[in-house]
């Protein structure tokens, strides 16, 4: 696949969220389950590596991909949020408990989303809705070192690739579709790395030439045991 190779940096962490904004009319949408196909394949370095926490999803957006109130949570245990990766569909509310037995501070000042959740433990703090495609970075303004990503994408047909690389997309609606691959470190524009399928497929490959990935703040005082 052809594609820019310019390097991702906080300001050009935006750019895939500009492709994520480009939203194909391909689908037939109102498909039953019936009518369902599933996409499978895997995601891989250019000389061939697997790549571990890519998202894989159907960038079409109509009827289908609305939906009722959804939640998700991005949970803090031992001064880390879990997960690291959150990929949700927009019109999520995403839930931030702290588990931990100290405060945190939570914020973003991405452009998808803004927000700050001040001092708190425990379930306190007011769920946030997600309702902009894109890419939020979350991080903790008491501790350095605790980041995560929300990745808020424009339908519910999505996987997250393990160790392996590999990735399974179910009840996705059946007709044409637009597919694309997404990692935090991709050097790929998210619009380079679109592959047009039809009905099922069960051998889609995304070759992302990946950046290096940032250092980030050592971590102060100790973690707890599990």
């Amino acid at each position: 696949m052809a594609g820019s190779s310019a390097t991702a940096t906080d300001t050009e962490m935006q750019s895939p969220t500009r492709g994520l904004c480009l939203m194909a009319t391909l689908g037939v949408f109102g498909a039953t389950l019936a009518d369902a196909a599933t996409l499978s394949g895997r995601v891989t370095t250019p000389d061939g590596k697997p790549i571990a926490d890519a998202v894989v999803f159907v960038q079409d957006s109509g009827p289908a991909a609305a939906a009722a109130a959804r939640s998700a949570t991005l949970d803090q245990v031992d001064k880390t949020f879990v997960p690291g990766l959150l990929p949700i569909v927009v019109g999520t509310k995403v839930n931030f408990p702290n588990h931990d037995q100290i405060q945190h501070h939570v914020y973003s000042f991405s452009r998808t989303k803004t927000f700050e959740l001040p001092l708190y433990k425990g379930e306190n703090a007011a769920p946030v809705l997600f309702d902009k495609v894109g890419v939020v970075k979350v991080g903790c303004n008491i501790h350095d070192w605790m980041s995560a990503i929300i990745l808020v994408l424009p339908t519910p047909w999505f996987a997250r690739t393990g160790a392996d690389g590999a990735f399974t997309i179910n009840d996705v609606p059946d007709g044409r579709h637009s597919v694309v691959a997404w990692h935090e470190l991709s050097k790929l524009k998210l619009e380079d790395t679109a592959q047009t399928v039809v009905g099922d497929s069960l051998a889609l490959r995304y070759t992302l030439p990946l950046g290096a990935a940032r250092a980030r703040p050592a971590m102060r005082g100790t973690r707890r045991e599990p």
